[in-house]
């Protein structure tokens, strides 16, 4: 299970699509959330950060790639395995601790000076530009129109939430029609800024369009449906009495 929200990512709601699903009243529905997650660290916060160190190799780093530099704030959590904590810029605290021997032979200490263009660049490109684009300049899933999230600080995902099961096997055969038949379901746990809490089914971004389409026309059949019975309620209401007294 994949959790967003419980850390340090900001989780948005943005846009939120209802459908009805097979059955015989209003209550069985799904619901296709289309959720923002920002993962990055401002400058201000990447300062704040800094102001609270106290350690002597504490701080700003530059890093130098394909004639490129990228700042880092790394904070000293384990000094006897000289084990430090990394903040980036696109993707803020790393899960995984470094090894200062690690980060002296990729990058070079600064003053905070010195790293604050290079950390506003990344911060800003990051929110649409992937890591292998910034890094060399191009990217090629993104060459070939597919979208590639590695690396970047604003994220978008689809989640289906709801009574999943009765519409499972039309979202495997979305999945498997569009991205092949070895692609595996990811459950997903977020906690939005608003406090929250929603819990499906990863839809990939390419699988959206079809599923959408396919919920859409389950949704105007069962509306039909609902709107027949309860015609039918109204005309013959000794019925409805007579099942609700046996």
């Amino acid at each position: 299970i994949l959790d967003l929200g419980s850390g340090d990512e900001k989780v948005k709601k943005m846009e939120a699509k209802k459908f009805l699903t097979p059955g015989y009243s209003t209550s069985g529905h799904v619901e296709l959330y289309t959720v923002s997650v920002e993962r990055g660290m401002s400058w201000e916060d990447a300062t704040h950060a800094w102001a609270e160190q106290s350690g002597p190799d504490d701080g700003f780093y530059v890093q130098i790639r394909n004639n490129k530099k990228t700042a880092i704030l790394v904070q000293e959590v384990n000094s006897k395995k000289r084990l430090f904590l990394v903040y980036r810029p696109n993707t803020g605290k790393q899960l995984k601790l470094e090894a200062y021997a690690d980060i002296k032979k990729k990058c070079k200490k600064v003053l905070s000076d010195d790293a604050k263009q290079h950390w506003i660049d990344q911060y800003k490109s990051s929110a649409e530009i992937c890591a292998h684009a910034y890094w060399r300049g191009n990217c090629k899933k993104a060459s070939v129109g597919l979208q590639c999230e590695v690396g970047l600080r604003c994220r978008t995902y689809y989640v289906l939430c709801g009574s999943v099961l009765s519409v499972w096997t039309k979202v495997e055969g979305v999945l498997a029609s569009v991205s092949g038949t070895n692609v595996k379901m990811q459950i997903v746990r977020l906690r939005t800024e608003d406090g929250q809490r929603i819990v499906g089914l990863i839809i990939p971004a390419n699988c959206v369009s079809p599923l959408t389409n396919i919920l859409s026309s389950s949704d105007q059949s069962q509306q039909l449906a609902v709107q027949q019975q309860q015609k039918w309620q109204q005309l013959h209401p000794q019925s409805l009495s007579h099942v609700h007294n046996t």
